[in-house]
């Protein structure tokens, strides 16, 4: 059973807590740091959550209560939400002190509060990558704040310590080879060669000599002998992206490799180990290339041991905040900016739209934002006319409609009418049941199903 103090004035925020939170995470509550002091002696918490902005009990000496708040709970994490100067100059306080931003949204909150439970269960009191929104927004250069990115980044622990084929699937831009990077980093063979390969911007006709080299005169052009991307991986890591896009002879070399753990280069007799670990990734749907005969069936159980699957941004709503914060940061830095702040209007209009392109294109609209910020707020009117134009015409165009093709599951209709549904309401769980008529509870369930399929 964990134990959490939330000290602040506003009933719902506990409410809201207890409602979300699983049923051995037990909740307290205390209105101001006055009153909590009673409760801080009577009782031991794992994680103290303390709004020291909304805090209504008058002049409160941050630096003392601070101090005071780590030498109580020694062994719990304490957690302070605030934007003041006052607040961000007490971090060396404690040790298990965080400075953490007010969260914009429940979303927001709950994942800040289930980040740290699980960190202290973790023991990880000094988590380097906690930011300024108290939770690791940046795992391996990995934007993990949803629920389901914190299930990637769990999945990612798991792959890296065993040493077996990865198939890694995802939209263009969710950031797939940020998560093969990561496993590489977090793996036996982390100190040796990590080998990223795009298989498809390969020309076919050079790809059996890019992944296994070449002897000198195999081909006309063959001037040298040359190792392949397995010889200089050795021991390490190779990162196949795209796999889809191999021809059929390509992948029965890679099957053989997989297999027997040798090849021969390109007009060479001699066998050559291959030491290396193989990570794939694709955007297609590879079962789907097997019913069509585009793709083995034997390779991609092959490649296919520990899938891990790359949400896209759409099915993480929560996060998007954060990544905003992370890449008005980033890019302010780059590009000598002085933008402190997004503004709400920001937040909701980013938050409702569609984002075919992922992380990938919200990064490079914060980009052409922040380069056209000269103040110290980022402001819609900032955010890429297309983005604007197309929530204002999903607006114009009044409720939308959708439709589903005939022969589908009833379990992935009901899947993806839920996903559209909290597309069309930019992630608003209490709206998105109420539109779909059921409990708030029944679609947070519906919501755990799907993302455990």
């Amino acid at each position: 059973m964990s134990r959490i103090l939330f000290i602040e004035k506003h009933d719902r925020t506990r409410a809201l807590l207890q409602f979300r939170l699983s049923s051995d995470v037990k909740v307290k509550f205390a209105p101001c740091m006055e009153a909590a002091w009673e409760k801080l002696s009577s009782k031991k918490f794992d994680l103290i959550l303390w709004n020291s902005a909304g805090d209504p009990a008058g002049e409160v000496n941050i630096e003392e209560t601070l101090r005071a708040l780590s030498n109580k709970v020694a062994s719990g994490r304490i957690v302070v939400l605030g934007k003041s100067e006052e607040i961000r100059r007490q971090r060396s306080c404690g040790g298990n002190i965080l400075i953490a931003n007010v969260p914009e949204n429940e979303e927001d909150l709950v994942a800040l509060v289930e980040n740290h439970l699980s960190a202290k269960q973790r023991g990880d009191h000094n988590d380097a990558n906690v930011d300024e929104v108290g939770i690791p927004i940046d795992f391996e250069g990995i934007i993990a704040v949803s629920l389901p990115m914190r299930a990637v980044i769990r999945r990612i622990m798991d792959a890296a310590a065993v040493d077996i084929p990865v198939l890694i699937t995802g939209e263009t831009g969710t950031g797939k080879d940020l998560v093969a990077a990561a496993i590489h980093r977090h793996s036996s063979r982390k100190n040796r060669p990590y080998i990223p390969v795009n298989m498809g911007a390969m020309p076919r006709d050079l790809i059996a000599s890019e992944i296994f080299g070449h002897e000198r005169g195999a081909y006309t052009g063959a001037q040298e002998t040359r190792p392949g991307i397995f010889e200089q991986g050795d021991g390490g890591t190779v990162f196949l992206d795209e796999v889809a896009t191999m021809d059929e002879k390509t992948q029965v070399s890679l099957l053989r490799v997989l297999e027997e753990k040798n090849f021969r280069r390109v007009g060479g007799i001699k066998i050559i180990g291959a030491d290396v670990r193989v990570i794939a990734a694709t955007n297609e749907d590879l079962e789907k290339g097997v019913s069509e005969k585009r793709f083995r069936e034997d390779l991609f159980y092959r490649l296919n041991v520990f899938p891990i699957r790359v949400p896209p941004l759409r099915e993480r709503i929560s996060g998007i905040t954060a990544l905003t914060n992370h890449f008005v940061s980033r890019f302010s830095a780059v590009y000598g900016k002085d933008v402190e702040s997004v503004s709400p209007e920001t937040y909701r209009l980013l938050r409702r739209y569609a984002w075919p392109g992922n992380v990938r294109e919200l990064k490079n609209a914060i980009q052409a934002a922040v380069l056209m910020v000269n103040g110290k707020e980022l402001l819609p009117d900032f955010i890429p006319q297309r983005i604007r134009q197309a929530i204002s015409g999903s607006e114009n165009r009044g409720e939308p409609t959708c439709s589903f093709r005939v022969g589908a599951t009833l379990h992935g209709v009901e899947n993806e009418f839920i996903r559209m549904t909290l597309a069309h309401v930019g992630g608003n769980k209490k709206l998105a049941a109420s539109i779909l008529g059921i409990s708030r509870r029944a679609l947070y369930n519906k919501i755990k199903r799907r993302q455990a399929t």
